[in-house]
């Protein structure tokens, strides 16, 4: 009797995601599982027949670091995903998971234009607002309260949604830190406070969370002390699961003041090993860079830096703990309107957000304003400007506070103004040609063009691809899950970062065509294999027979993202095919509408 599968895949290059060498192949799904994978044709007949000639034949992608259970509910079908050929995601990153919520709910990206609805704010959104008072107007726009309270409620609630891609569950640290604090979490935990959040911790896990995330250079989790955290990861290290940690890095992201020095950022990795040390969990850390900053940069002390960094977790994985991490994409190449590459810098290394309008530095004044044009006019009143000078060297604006960045202008390339004169020039260099103050040139070029565009200064992304070496790294885009058609209600508006829907073809193409720095099996393992070995999932991110049916389809000659900081919201070319639970959900680079998706929750 002739075998009938439901997809066969044939003739493609097989990368089974373990590193090993790839081959020439064919693969079959059947009742959403690989039936078989082998260097021979399959027998048998399937309902659909893929010719993959020419085409890598993958594990499909896993993101260490998302966002994505922040907005899935609003967008379950999540193309930014699945059309880059990520299949699962793993969410609650930074300490932000949908619950557990009391009577606060903490600040969701995806919410942010809600947030500015109920309590305008010029320097900095409060990361708690009453759950009431967000749900009345969440009701207004959605149709729709937040109703659930525990992680647990919140999975049952995605579950009658359905979603495309598969999500990993983590339990954010600040979620478990508001509900037990409430508005009162700008201090360290007392005892009993930290049992509290023991006993949401030991919940959330037994929800099905797989482990325990914090975000330690946000509220509310910058607040909270070494112990506390150590507790809550030892309560998650009881039910087998991981600690991931974004860093103390920056430092808090509100004012600071001269003199106000940010944290030594190794030490932030070093405590993240020592969690690990004394809880018994293995810990992934987000975002590494070089954890010694150079000023000014220089390549071959950077690159010392990155040895030391490496070191830090080299010694720890000598010492016998279970350290990984992962590393945003950067970008550096494609295109800006047909301008010559060395006049169009295109480099972003990260972040949910962009925006190419340059009076967004100015954000807090523009929302006095009310629009760029009266924005551009009260530029034109001498004690306007002087008054933004005293905020901002006071530190009150962190986005725009030469006390963190005193390199911002020379970042910051003007790539479309009414003024031909400012075209390609940093503001840094125009200050020196016109021998102004920066933010005086700023003000500037902001009255002559308030819709003036921008885009940061490019630079060698050598630095990503010396970490994309090391075994134990992995790919976390840190983005949430959107269309291309979502924008702020700003005006003008902000974007989603590029990344939302080309980090990973971004890496393919960086680290394997145009660098050669990885063989296209070892970049495929990074991204498959050791993120399912990290997070326990042990049915996926290997082709092998019995597995889940999870796969990108790709060209490995043409993938590549397509966005750039003008235009972020381009979905990427070359993700052929793409299946999820053995379900067809991007034919031939076009998404289709079934939601195989599941909650993998922890065994």
């Amino acid at each position: 009797m002739v075998e009938v599968y439901d997809v066969i895949i044939k003739d493609g290059l097989i990368v089974d995601g373990t590193g090993s060498p790839s081959y020439k192949g064919s693969l079959a799904v059947k009742d959403g599982k690989i039936a078989s994978v082998s260097p021979e044709e399959v027998k048998g007949g399937a309902d659909r027949v893929i010719d993959a000639r020419g085409l890598v034949v993958s594990p499909g992608f896993i993101d260490v670091h998302s966002h994505g259970d922040l907005s899935i509910l609003y967008y379950p079908t999540a193309p930014g995903f699945v059309r880059q050929g990520i299949t699962t995601f793993v969410g609650g990153q930074c300490g932000n998971s949908p619950g557990p919520f009391g009577d606060y709910i903490g600040l969701p990206w995806i919410l942010s234009d809600l947030y500015e609805d109920i309590v305008p704010t010029m320097y900095v959104k409060e990361w708690l607002q009453p759950r009431d008072k967000v749900n009345e107007r969440h009701r207004e726009i959605y149709g729709w309260e937040i109703d659930w309270n525990t992680m647990g409620e919140f999975f049952q609630k995605l579950e009658k949604k359905c979603i495309t891609p598969n999500y990993v569950p983590m339990v954010g640290h600040g979620d478990l830190r508001s509900l037990v604090m409430g508005l009162d979490y700008k201090r360290e935990a007392t005892d009993s406070e930290i049992s509290e959040m023991v006993k949401h911790t030991r919940q959330a896990m037994e929800d099905g969370c797989r482990g325990i995330t914090t975000g330690r250079d946000y509220d509310p989790g910058i607040w909270a002390g070494f112990d506390e955290v150590l507790e809550c990861a030892r309560e998650a290290s009881k039910h087998g699961g991981v600690y991931q940690c974004h860093y103390l890095e920056s430092g808090h992201g509100k004012p600071r003041r001269p003199g106000e020095w940010p944290p030594k950022i190794a030490e932030g990795v070093i405590e993240i090993i020592d969690i690990g040390r004394k809880a018994g969990i293995p810990v992934q850390i987000s975002h590494l860079g070089p954890l010694y900053i150079i000023r000014p940069s220089d390549k071959h002390i950077t690159k010392a830096a990155i040895e030391a960094t490496l070191k830090i977790i080299d010694d720890a994985i000598e010492e016998g703990l279970e350290v990984d991490f992962d590393i945003i994409p950067n970008y550096l190449s494609g295109g800006m309107s047909n301008r010559p590459r060395a006049s169009a810098p295109n480099h972003l290394s990260g972040g949910i957000s962009t925006t190419p309008w340059l009076i967004h530095m100015l954000q807090p004044w523009l929302r006095i304003a009310g629009s760029p044009e009266q924005f551009g006019e009260a530029l034109k009143m001498s004690e306007f400007k002087c008054e933004i000078k005293e905020r901002i060297y006071e530190g009150k604006h962190y986005y725009l506070n030469p006390n963190i960045r005193p390199d911002w202008a020379e970042q910051k390339i003007i790539v479309e103004c009414t003024k031909e004169d400012y075209l390609y020039k940093s503001i840094a260099e125009i200050a020196e040609l016109e021998g102004k103050d920066d933010l005086d040139v700023l003000f500037d070029v902001l009255v002559v063009d308030p819709y003036t565009k921008v885009a940061r200064k490019s630079g060698d992304d050598w630095v990503e691809v010396e970490f994309y070496k090391h075994p134990n790294m992995m790919i976390g885009i840190d983005t949430v899950a959107l269309d291309d058609k979502w924008e702020s209600q700003n005006n003008p508006p902000i974007y989603p970062n590029q990344n939302s829907y080309g980090g990973f073809p971004n890496y393919i193409r960086r680290a394997v065509r145009e660098t050669g720095i990885l063989s296209i099996e070892e970049a495929i393992r990074k991204i498959t294999c050791s993120p399912a070995r990290k997070f326990r999932l042990k049915d996926r991110g290997i082709l092998r027979e019995g597995m889940w049916a999870d796969i990108t389809v790709f060209n490995l000659d043409t993938v590549t993202d397509k966005g750039n900081q003008l235009n972020p919201r381009q979905y990427p070319e070359g993700i052929q095919y793409v299946l999820v639970n053995g379900e067809i959900v991007v034919d031939n680079e076009k998404q289709t509408v079934v939601r195989p998706g599941k909650i993998l929750f922890a065994e």
